[in-house]
């Protein structure tokens, strides 16, 4: 016998007898709370930052409610009939009104909207395939599959059977199991370190270990215990940490600089010469240096084999955020400083588990020592609830598909060398219609290593927000998604296409993607198509 389903919730009653909103639920906001809001979307609106979001739809046999159904009643609850997905890592099914705002480059609200067909995965396509159109993406950041693979998604769906989420608590109070352990140290092995600590995200990690770096070894807190954990302000003459990090580093690493309580200097997008000056000039007791792997915007490539010969004459601590290279580069997926052989020089490994192994959270990688004091001052883990344990079980699945199964990178590499080489260089260049700026800087260790010139990321240059708004859209039209990356993530006028080559991707993929992006650069006379803003 089944429970009956819950009661529906009451009718909400708003404070606010304002008319012009689109949702009743509406609270009571004060005066100058609403003029700020006013203000500040009228701005976003008038510059074209607005943004929304814009769901995809996953396919099912039922729709949503039915979905949920089947694990609601314990006489659906078998897995045999648990509905069949069609999952493809780089393909896509989008309901008519997604498509629509993505051609229109998004509603004019800023609030998302729902609708059925947001909101409810109908039938399958067979029956209402009109409502549909599958893009192929090249947006995604999956760049190994392995978010679809039928061993991680059965992994996953057997912990979350047995486990549920796991248990819902921070890692130091509850949250941390075998699983998490094990996860770490397979992490740790992979980064070649002793040891690792486990976040809720490669955003959170980066903040946190910039932050607890930065701090005093006594930190004095507030006499009002009331406050909290509350860490006194700390006078900037007396900042014993100076931080060092590229001009174009992940914003999570920049918002980690902000906050830290330490002197920040930018040196120049991979200038390890002005990087040189500015340890030269400094005199702080301690100093961080911190670049990204792979810059995830230009797919630009760190040398870390020579801020680890920088490290022999300014003792520093070396971080490197690998988001973008765990499980791409490297003989075991170690990331760049495996491939450039510099992993001993690096002093903690930031990454994500949300990338190329498909599941989601962060890690840091690092000494013992250094793990005690992140678990110990990192709030960006103490104060957060641990990952779920199915989550952690398909990160650990992947990882051992990754290193089993070699040939999932090998077959990146050639799909990026051949659209690098075949298609953009060669295919649809017969007339010289297309051209390709290449000023990428990629150390010479990589080159000899892999002769890998060219990164699974590809920016396609466009300049002003309106070349890359249209090429966005025609290459939509032509059932590519790749969005315009445009400010505040670029400067003004150095807007780009954002391609993330995938294994899964294929050569007939590619060769149309080129033929789409030949066709739209064709448009205008004089454009051609640069794959870097440098």
């Amino acid at each position: 016998m089944t429970s009956p389903p819950p009661p529906p919730l009451p009718p909400f009653r708003s404070n606010t007898s304002s008319s012009s909103s689109s949702s009743p639920y509406v609270a009571f906001v004060s005066e100058p709370w609403t003029i700020w809001m006013k203000e500040t979307l009228s701005h976003l609106k008038s510059r074209g930052l607005l943004r929304d979001l814009k769901p995809l739809s996953l396919k099912t046999k039922l729709g949503v409610e039915e979905f949920y159904d089947t694990g609601r009643d314990a006489s659906k609850s078998n897995i045999s009939d648990v509905p069949t997905v069609s999952v493809d890592s780089v393909r896509a099914r989008v309901d008519k009104e997604t498509y629509e705002r993505w051609l229109n480059n998004g509603s004019s609200s800023g609030i998302t909207t729902t609708s059925s067909t947001t909101t409810t995965t109908t039938t399958d396509s067979s029956t209402k395939s009109d409502s549909f159109k599958v893009v192929t993406l090249f947006s995604s950041n999956d760049y190994l599959g392995l978010s679809a693979n039928a061993r991680v998604r059965r992994a996953f769906a057997r912990a979350a059977l047995e486990f549920g989420a796991g248990y819902r608590a921070s890692q130091l109070i509850a949250g941390y199991t075998n699983y998490h352990r094990a996860l770490e140290e397979k992490l740790a092995n992979l980064e070649r370190k002793s040891s690792c600590v486990l976040f809720p995200t490669g955003f959170a990690a980066n903040i946190s270990v910039l932050q607890t770096l930065a701090e005093s070894v006594f930190i004095k807190r507030h006499d009002d215990s009331s406050l909290n954990d509350r860490v006194a302000n700390v006078d900037s003459s007396t900042l014993e940490v100076e931080i060092f990090s590229d001009a174009l580093n992940h914003a999570s690493i920049v918002d980690g600089c902000r906050l830290a309580k330490a002197r920040v200097s930018i040196f120049k997008h991979l200038d390890y010469d002005d990087l040189e000056a500015r340890l030269k000039k400094s005199s702080a007791k301690r100093k961080i240096v911190v670049t990204d792997a792979i810059f995830s915007i230009d797919g630009d490539v760190a040398n870390i084999k020579r801020l680890g010969s920088l490290k022999k004459n300014y003792p520093f601590l070396l971080i490197v955020d690998e988001a973008h290279s765990t499980l791409v580069y490297g003989e075991f997926g170690g990331g760049l400083a495996e491939a450039q052989d510099a992993q001993n020089d690096v002093d903690i490994a930031i990454g994500t588990l949300s990338k190329a192994i498909g599941a989601h959270g962060g890690f840091a990688c690092c000494s013992e020592e250094m793990k005690s004091i992140l678990l110990s001052r990192g709030r960006g883990q103490i104060y957060s609830t641990s990952l779920p344990a199915p989550i952690v079980v398909a990160a650990i699945e992947a990882l051992d598909i990754a290193l089993e199964r070699p040939d999932l990178a090998n077959k990146l590499w050639r799909n990026v060398h051949y659209f690098h080489n075949d298609v953009l260089r060669s295919k649809h260049n017969s007339n010289n219609a297309v051209t390709v700026k290449k000023n990428k800087i990629v150390s010479g260790c990589v080159q000899s290593a892999f002769d890998i010139r060219d990164s699974h990321i590809v920016p396609i240059f466009c300049g002003d927000e309106q070349t890359a708004l249209r090429v966005a859209k025609h290459l939509l039209l032509r059932g590519f998604h790749a969005p315009a990356i445009r400010p505040p993530t670029v400067p003004d006028n150095e807007c780009v296409i954002r391609l993330a080559i995938n294994a899964m991707h294929t050569m007939k993929d590619l060769d149309e993607l080129g033929a789409a992006l030949n066709e739209a650069f064709s448009f205008s006379p004089g454009e051609s198509i640069f794959t870097s803003r440098l």
